[in-house]
Parts: structure tokens; C-alpha cells; sequence
């Protein structure tokens, strides 16, 4: 199937050089419609084909660019179930034309589609692309990292079983019984510090978990979900994201984004709130030529203060609370229906998608 550019082009090569959009469309275009449509072309120009090879055997598969297309309109027109997208397609001609469908598949055929693009992960790959395309050259100075609760549904954790009181006496003298052995938050930061991305991002747990995060004023939130670990430039463009269970550290998460980040770009400082403030995550930063700008954690009394002038660079962090702001306000659904690891996964990183998108079209294109 053609992208969005090559069929837009085509008309107006065959047309005349005064074509007017609005003449392939139904009804009237919209302004939304008109961004949609931006975003569209932005997004596939670095997309990777998505045609499945025919086997030979049985009905041809469908092209995948329609439910793609479909699946970022699912996030900017905040339509949160599969079965309200489909009857959204069904009345909506502009729409159903923007997402290319001449007729619209059943639930059943967008639910295993869906499926196939999450388990490909096709967001984070054109994500990646788009990044490096829009970056090419260019110097990101501060680089805000942080984190967002995520609500979701799903089969809750078993809670942890004591194992049962030893009868009769305690050990003898000289018995050495094994004791559970867990690794270190240290242990496991210096790890990743020295070990593959690739083999850290596979280490992260992914499944839903039970979170507990504490606000400004002290006070703890518990929810049943995710996380949403993100890297954002002094623009609020998204440059890196990681979804991992609840219950992940942040902490556990920054030396990957760091790693992930300075594949795609160049940049100079890294801005993190106390929840990072770890040694190692500071030594691997310097190792790298770049300078940590970490808020003091309250129980590291040895820490100095921000000096002055760290302390103007990290007002840069509020990007990323309005990055996030702003994707759980248009873009992510109030409420995720759909379930499972990567489905879910694939919701959050379709959102930071399109959100990379409509940042190209502010800063880089119009």
C-alpha cells in the first residue's frame, strides 16, 4: 500500500499544481483532520514497510499500514476501545479514507493486527528513526528523564506466601541454612553499566506489578499497572521510552535511557530528580563526558546542594511533566481495556508517537 506522501504526490503529478486536497474527501476537512494528516506523513516516511509475505496458503493477509494508521488515530482522537474505533471508521468517510480502508475489518481482525504490531514493536523502531532523522546534527543540551504511573487492568500478582515456621529447635551449631540472597540496587546499576542494552532492556520486569510512588508533599499512591519511563529534550520532544512493571525503580531504568538516548542524539547534560540520585548512576554519566544534574536524595546527608547554576539548568526538568502532562490529558487513554504485556506497551509507545510527531511538526517542519 502507498504512503500517505507517495499518494498525495501522485494526484497532484497527474492533476494540476493547484490541486486541492479537500476535493479527494467526503465531507469538509477539519483542522484535526488537516494535523492527522501531517502527522501521517511525518510518521511514515520513517516507517519500515509493515506487508506481510504471502505463504502461498490460504486468504492474502491484509496490509498492515491501514491498521497502523488507525491505531495512531486511536490515540489522537482519544477513542480508548477497539469497538468505538471501528464505528468511528464506519461513519466518519474522512477518517476511514486518512487510515485507507475501503471497507473496515471486525473486531476480531483488528485485534490480532494489533497483536502483530506489538509483538514486532514497529512504535519503538520508527520512534528510533524518527528521532535520529529530526536530530541529524543537531546538540541536545538537557536531556529530563523521568517517570508516570499507569493504570491498567489485569490479573493482580499472587501476594507472597511466608514460608512456614521451622518446627522443633533452631539450627545447630555449625548447621548454615541458605538465606535468600537478593542483589543490591549497587549491584545491579554497576551491572548495567557494564553489560549490553539489549540484555538490560530484556532484564526489565515488564509484567503487571503494584507501584508505590510518593509526591511532592511525602504523601504515597499505590496502582495496579505500569510505568512509563521517559527521556525528553529542552522542546518536550520524546527521544527514548521504556515501559516496565510497577513495581521498577526508576532508578533501575536510567542508565538504559541513557544509553538508548545517546544512541539517537548528542547531548550535554542529564537532568534527574532524587529518586535517581545513586553513585553509580552519576559515575556511568561522567564515564560518557556528559555532566548529571541529580536533586540530592534527603537520606544522602553527605550530598551538596545544587550549586546556583545547576540549579537554573534543572527548571529545564519541567519538559518532561508537561510531556507527560500532556500525553495522559490527549493522547494515552483514561482507561486501558486491552491486556497483556506487550499490548499494553504498545498503547503507551503509540501515544509517545504521535506526540514525537506532532513535536516535528512544531518544531521541525512547520
Amino acid at each position: 500500500m502507498k504512503t500517505i506522501s507517495e499518494t498525495i504526490g501522485g494526484a497532484q503529478a497527474l492533476l494540476d499544481i493547484e490541486f486541492d486536497l479537500q476535493n479527494c474527501f467526503e465531507e469538509q476537512l477539519t483542522e484535526t483532520n488537516k494535523t492527522f494528516l501531517h502527522m501521517i506523513r511525518v510518521l511514515e516516511e520513517v516507517q519500515q514497510p509493515l506487508e506481510r509475505p504471502y505463504a502461498g496458503i490460504g486468504r492474502k493477509p491484509y496490509s498492515y499500514t491501514p491498521f497502523m494508521r488507525s491505531m495512531w488515530a486511536k490515540s489522537y482522537f482519544g477513542i480508548p476501545k477497539t469497538r468505538e474505533l471501528i464505528n468511528r471508521l464506519q461513519t466518519d468517510p474522512n477518517l476511514r479514507l486518512l487510515c485507507g480502508f475501503e471497507t473496515v475489518p471486525g473486531k476480531a481482525t483488528f485485534s490480532r493486527a494489533f497483536a502483530y504490531l506489538a509483538e514486532a514493536a514497529i512504535a519503538d523502531k520508527t520512534l528510533d528513526s524518527l528521532v535520529a532523522n529530526t536530530h541529524k546534527g543537531l546538540v541536545v543540551y538537557h536531556v529530563n528523564r523521568d517517570s508516570t504511573a499507569i493504570e491498567a487492568r489485569g490479573k493482580k500478582p499472587a501476594k507472597k506466601v511466608k514460608p512456614p515456621a521451622m518446627k522443633g529447635r533452631g539450627p545447630e551449631k555449625g548447621e548454615n541454612r541458605p538465606k535468600p540472597v537478593q542483589p543490591k540496587q549497587g549491584e545491579v546499576l554497576n551491572r548495567q553499566g557494564a553489560e549490553p542494552l539489549e540484555v538490560s532492556l530484556q532484564a526489565v520486569p515488564q509484567a503487571y506489578s503494584c507501584g508505590c510512588k510518593r509526591n511532592s508533599k511525602g504523601n504515597a499512591s499505590f496502582w495496579y499497572g505500569y510505568k512509563l519511563h521517559l527521556d525528553v529534550s529542552d522542546c518536550g520532544f520524546p527521544l527514548s521510552a521504556v515501559v516496565s512493571g510497577a513495581n521498577v525503580a526508576d532508578c533501575q531504568v536510567a542508565i538504559i535511557l541513557e544509553k538508548m538516548t545517546e544512541q539517537k542524539v548528542s547531548f550535554c547534560y542529564s537532568l534527574m530528580d532524587s529518586a535517581y540520585d545513586a553513585m553509580a548512576i552519576r559515575n556511568f554519566i561522567e564515564s560518557r563526558g556528559r555532566v548529571p544534574i541529580i536533586e540530592p536524595h534527603p537520606r544522602y546527608r553527605s550530598r551538596l546542594p545544587l550549586d546556583p547554576a545547576q540549579q537554573e539548568r534543572y527548571k529545564m526538568r519541567t519538559y518532561v511533566e508537561r510531556a507527560f502532562s500532556y500525553l495522559k490529558e490527549n493522547l494515552i487513554p483514561k482507561k486501558i481495556y486491552v491486556k497483556g504485556d506487550q499490548k499494553v506497551s504498545f498503547v503507551l509507545m503509540t501515544a509517545v508517537l504521535c506526540l514525537a510527531a506532532l513535536r516535528t511538526l512544531q518544531y521541525f517542519i512547520l
